[in-house]
């Protein structure tokens, strides 16, 4: 594995969220703000931590670093500023996720939440909803304030 297959997963993964996101939701042109590569072992965990040094460098921490990339990459119409490589987690079989930005995320919450496969998540400050179709390989979230955001990026 190198730095092109390392690039090769984050498209694959922006493929797959945008494939999941279109099957559920009627809103169009929502950007992708954020990708998350699941490793599922620690020697792939550490290979993509290796390779994504040459993409980027390392700015925050969550269950794995989050790299902002020296050049953005582009993704169809959307561009991407950050990624992150996750931890292995039996949680986490799937190859990857990503966060989609809503305009209006309250009414957007409103719209969705009872849906099936649709679950609210929260935590201390923030809160999201995600896609979990148990017969994809990609998770599909839409947080109340993107990463980029958060970040201010």
């Amino acid at each position: 594995m190198g730095k092109d297959e390392v690039i090769g997963k984050i498209e694959q993964i922006a493929r797959g969220i945008s494939e999941v996101k279109d099957q559920y939701i009627s809103e169009k042109g929502l950007k992708i703000d954020y990708i998350t590569i699941f490793s599922h072992s620690n020697s792939e965990f550490r290979t993509l931590i290796k390779f994504s040094k040459k993409l980027g460098k390392r700015i925050d921490e969550h269950n794995g670093p989050v790299i902002k990339l020296t050049k953005p990459m582009k993704l169809g119409k959307d561009i991407l500023k950050v990624f992150r490589i996750r931890k292995p987690d039996k949680q986490r079989p799937q190859i990857g996720c990503g966060d989609f930005k809503v305009k209006e995320y309250d009414s957007f919450k409103k719209k969705y939440l009872g849906r099936k496969n649709f679950e609210l998540f929260t935590g201390e400050g923030f809160e999201f909803i995600g896609i979990h179709d148990p017969n994809s390989q990609f998770l599909v979230y839409f947080p109340s304030e993107t990463l980029t955001e958060y970040l201010g990026l």
